[in-house]
C-alpha cells in the first residue's frame, strides 16, 4: 500500500525521530493540522495515521491528511483506528481483518520510529471474536519486534473484561465519555486508584479539560482533546497530578 496525496509525504518527511526515555505523556491528535514546535519533557504524540472503515462486508482506509509538525526528540506513535457504520453492520469478516491488519502493518513499517502502534477499535459484542482474531493475526508483527498497543472502553477494565491481554503490549482504557457507567467506575477508581483487570492498569486514555480519576500505578497517559493543542494547555498538563 501507499500513502494518497502529497500532504502525507509532508507529514513523514517532518517526523522527528524517537527520544531515547519513555514518556509519560502522549497527546492524542487526530487528522487536523497541529504544530508542535516544542513539547514538555518526557511528552510525546500519538496521531492518527489511518482510518479503517467497516460498512457491512466492505472496508475502506483512508490515511492522515493533514502534515503534522513535531520538534526533534519527540516520540511518536501511529494509531489506527476502526470506525463503524450504524446503518449497515459488519461482522469483521476475514476480509476486513485482513485491511486492519495492513494498516497496522503499514503504520509499524512507515508511520514512526517509536517501535509501538495503537489500535482504537470499539468492537461491539458481536465482534468481539473477530476481534481477538485479528489480533491473533497481528502476533507475527509483534514477534518481529512491533509493540501492539489497544486503547479499551472503560467497562472492559473493570466489569467486562473479555481482551486477551497476552495478545497486547498495552491496554489503555478510556476514562472519558463513559456514558451510564461513568459514575460506579468513578468510585471504583476513587475506592482503588486500579482498574479491576490487571493489564488495565499501566495505561490510561484521559481527556483535557475534563477531572481525571485518581489513578495509582499508571505509567502512560495518553491525552486527547476535543479542540487543537495549543502552548498554552501544555502547563495545565503539567499541573494535573490527579493520575497518580
Amino acid at each position: 500500500m501507499r500513502f494518497r496525496g502529497a500532504a502525507f509525504s509532508v507529514f513523514l518527511a517532518l517526523l522527528a525521530q524517537e527520544g531515547a526515555a519513555r514518556p509519560q505523556t502522549l497527546l492524542w491528535v487526530w487528522d487536523r493540522p497541529q504544530l508542535f514546535s516544542a513539547l514538555p519533557e518526557d511528552t510525546g504524540v500519538a496521531y492518527l495515521h489511518a482510518t479503517v472503515l467497516l460498512s457491512g462486508e466492505r472496508s475502506r482506509t483512508t490515511w492522515r491528511q493533514w502534515p503534522l509538525r513535531i520538534a526533534p526528540g519527540t516520540t511518536v506513535m501511529p494509531v489506527i483506528h476502526v470506525t463503524l457504520d450504524n446503518l449497515a453492520p459488519s461482522t469483521v469478516d476475514d476480509a476486513q481483518q485482513q485491511a486492519i491488519a495492513d494498516a497496522v502493518e503499514h503504520a509499524a513499517k512507515q508511520g514512526n520510529r517509536s517501535g509501538w502502534v495503537q489500535l482504537d477499535f470499539e468492537a461491539r459484542h458481536s465482534q468481539r471474536e473477530a476481534y481477538v482474531a485479528l489480533l491473533k493475526r497481528l502476533q507475527p508483527l509483534r514477534a518481529s519486534g512491533v509493540r501492539l498497543s489497544a486503547t479499551a472502553l472503560a467497562s472492559w477494565c473493570m466489569s467486562d473484561p473479555w481482551l486477551p491481554s497476552g495478545l497486547l503490549d498495552e491496554i489503555v482504557p478510556m476514562y472519558f465519555r463513559m456514558g451510564a457507567e461513568a459514575s460506579r467506575i468513578r468510585q471504583r477508581l476513587d475506592a482503588t486508584g486500579a482498574a479491576t483487570v490487571p493489564a488495565c492498569r499501566d495505561a490510561a486514555g484521559l481527556m483535557f479539560g475534563e477531572t481525571w480519576p485518581v489513578l495509582g500505578s499508571v505509567k502512560r497517559r495518553y491525552v486527547f482533546h476535543a479542540g487543537a493543542w495549543k502552548n498554552e494547555d501544555f502547563e495545565q498538563l503539567g499541573n494535573r497530578d490527579s493520575h497518580k
